[in-house]
């Protein structure tokens, strides 16, 4: 095939949603991969014998179920196993979690909790609900400029709460409505995978997870069963049941332009492909840094997205165990529930400011903030009788490190991180068989990921809705005529959702004129 009506880079979870409704449309469509298979950060990796780990992404909780329903996926065999609550452990011995744990080492449990705290937890809650409302009806289209919500809001509580996240950061926010330090404490994770201390306006990138407006469906939540490389196979049969061409170890070299209109594209190997469509589901700086040239793209233009906050990045850790972590401050009657969860290590302001002084000098955090799941915990079919399998994300990270590389500091890295979760389950250390530690320098080489940032770019304030990426880009248009964006640096974000591909194919039909 040397010429296609359009030409998709990228056949990741958003390229393949995006593949489908441009080719259900009646539109030829190609779809590049430069890597084996298909399906980006939706992958399954067997990393020792009898252990399948999703490597990328391994949590499934931001595709809206109109998506799912319309892509079919529960009937192309998409199950999903629901995970179960989050703790945050400290240092102390003490957690903090769901307030309706009344258990004696839960920090906030409700019997705890005072009349002013509970009232204040009230009102906090409604101000997240309020803003999150406001975003949501967006999320299935183009995003807001700001005064497009300012004045859906007008009249409403709403407005109130959008004033609050536009103008104070989000632990004045925090300050605001809750009276005590354990309180303020239990909600130092929330948005601390951004910045330390953003403006609260950061909160708004969690309307992807809130339900249908219209319908009240929910997004599915959970592991999928087999790993995430199952909703790759879904997507990749809804594409080619659409009529779409799926070609992978076909990296583009270039994004070919003539007049200021996209012409088509370059492969590594030499050849070319024309078309009068190209959607880059890649990051917007390899898009724009990468794949146009200089002469395509104004200078002033290329410094804002070579601006673009990227660098602020992870790592994460997959180890085969032999058995489940025994976290030391768990009180409850079953040993091995958290494990049916996530467990949370230490999340506090003075942490999350710790992490973020420690990537300004290019250095790991001693104490970072992470998540461990152990995903064969509720899915028996990824680890042998016995055994498990622990996925471990490790935040925030330096792309590039002040002293040494990834490559000679990783050893070093991965064991301070084992053993600072072995202060909180002590038997974690023995337990592991195996395990293999994923840098930013890796998941930037592995998943083409710029910087290693999961997300494509950071979801601070100024890089969502419609600053995302910038504001001439969020409509999923180009300065290149012909040129769209569909990855993840694109409205609404991260997180395997499939709507940036969904919203790119939509205005591109716009375009066209098609429905």
């Amino acid at each position: 095939m040397n010429k296609a009506d359009v030409i998709i880079i990228g056949a990741g979870h958003n390229g393949l949603v995006a593949a489908t409704y441009l080719a259900r449309a009646g539109l030829s469509v190609l779809v590049l991969e430069r890597r084996p298979g298909f399906g980006g950060a939706t992958l399954n990796e067997e990393l020792w014998p009898g252990y399948t780990f999703s490597t990328g992404a391994h949590l499934l909780h931001a595709v809206p179920a109109a998506l799912a329903r319309d892509l079919r996926l529960a009937e192309r065999g998409l199950e999903l196993v629901p995970r179960d609550e989050a703790f945050y452990l400290h240092a102390d011995g003490t957690y903090h979690a769901n307030i309706a744990v009344d258990r004696p080492n839960n920090r906030v449990a409700r019997s705890k909790l005072t009349a002013a705290e509970l009232a204040g937890l009230e009102g906090y809650n409604r101000f997240k609900a309020d803003l999150l409302g406001l975003v949501r009806p967006w999320l299935l289209k183009v995003p807001p400029t700001l005064a497009e919500l300012q004045a859906r809001a007008a009249g409403t509580p709403a407005a109130e709460a959008l004033r609050l996240a536009t103008t104070m950061k989000l632990w004045e926010v925090q300050d605001h409505f809750l009276p005590t330090e354990r309180l303020r404490e239990a909600f130092a994770t929330e948005a601390s995978a951004v910045i330390e201390n953003p403006l609260a306006f950061a909160l708004a990138y969690g309307a992807i997870d809130l339900p249908d407006p219209a319908t009240g469906e929910r997004p599915p939540f959970g592991f999928v069963r087999g790993g995430m490389g199952r909703l790759a196979e879904c997507l990749v049969a809804a594409a080619r049941e659409a009529g779409a061409v799926l070609r992978d170890r076909s990296p583009v070299a270039r994004i070919l332009a003539a007049g200021g209109r996209v012409t088509g594209v370059r492969l590594a190997d030499g050849g070319e492909i024309a078309a009068g469509l190209v959607l880059s589901c890649a990051d917007p700086k390899v898009t724009f840094l990468r794949l146009l040239t200089d002469t395509d793209v104004d200078p002033a233009l290329r410094r804002r997205i070579g601006a673009l906050v990227s660098h602020v990045s992870c790592y994460k850790l997959l180890a085969a165990v032999t058995e489940l972590p025994r976290w030391r401050a768990w009180d409850g009657p079953d040993p091995d529930e958290p494990s049916r969860g996530s467990m949370q290590l230490d999340m506090t302001r003075d942490i999350v400011r710790e992490c973020y002084a420690a990537l300004a000098l290019g250095e790991p955090p001693r104490r970072p903030m992470l998540s461990f799941n152990v995903p064969s915990m509720l899915d028996s079919t990824l680890a042998p009788p016995g055994r498990h399998t622990a996925s471990i994300y490790i935040y925030p990270a330096p792309a590039r490190l002040a002293a040494g590389t990834w490559a000679e500091r990783k050893r070093e890295v991965a064991e301070a991180v084992i053993d600072y979760i072995t202060e909180f389950a002590p038997n974690f250390r023995r337990s592991i068989l195996h395990y293999e530690f994923r840098t930013p320098e890796d998941l930037e080489t592995r998943l083409g990921l710029t910087d290693g940032c999961i997300w494509h770019l950071q979801h601070t304030p100024e890089q969502i809705l419609g600053g995302r990426p910038l504001p001439e880009l969020a409509d999923y248009r180009t300065p290149v005529r012909g040129l769209y964006l569909g990855g993840a640096g694109q409205h609404p974000g991260g997180e395997v959702s499939g709507i940036p591909g969904h919203n790119a194919a939509q205005e591109i039909l716009r375009d066209l004129g098609r429905k």
